[in-house]
């Protein structure tokens, strides 16, 4: 494997840790080379809005215990355009991602092989409503 052409460490790295360079110390290397070589087929910049969540950050966003996150084998990468996002899908499936959700503004996508193959769509205020049902009047 060599080094990173697009993405870098930082953005990985997860806000809520005491610690600095968590997205270094913790990000799967085989997991951002795969994730780096999507972003040079595709031809599109890869926002990341999520990396890395340390320990300290699965208690502030209740991130769940068997997130990929926690393990630095999952992101989430921002993404409004339909057609751009056919186009990291395809780039994702191309370098070997076997596990990809998406909804209207975001790309999940993990390759934690101790979950099954899938990909799937995801309806994010669908999502917040479960999570915080007294912000339901909000999400409307």
């Amino acid at each position: 494997m060599t080094s990173l052409k697009y993405l870098t460490f930082e953005q990985f790295d997860c806000p809520y840790s005491r610690y600095e360079d968590t997205g270094y110390k913790y990000m799967d290397r085989e997991f951002l080379w795969m994730l780096d070589q999507a972003w040079h087929l595709s031809k599109i910049k890869f926002k990341i809005l999520k990396g890395y969540v340390s320990p300290d950050g699965q208690l502030r966003t209740k991130e769940l215990n068997n997130s990929s996150h926690l393990i630095g084998r999952a992101a989430e990468i921002r993404c409004k355009d339909p057609r751009k996002r056919y186009k990291m899908i395809t780039a994702l499936l191309e370098v070997g991602f076997t596990r990809i959700g998406f909804s209207e503004d975001r790309i999940y996508v993990d390759n934690d092989d101790m979950k099954p193959d899938s990909i799937w769509y995801f309806n994010k205020r669908r999502l917040l409503s479960n999570k915080y049902p007294h912000l339901d009047q909000y999400l409307l």
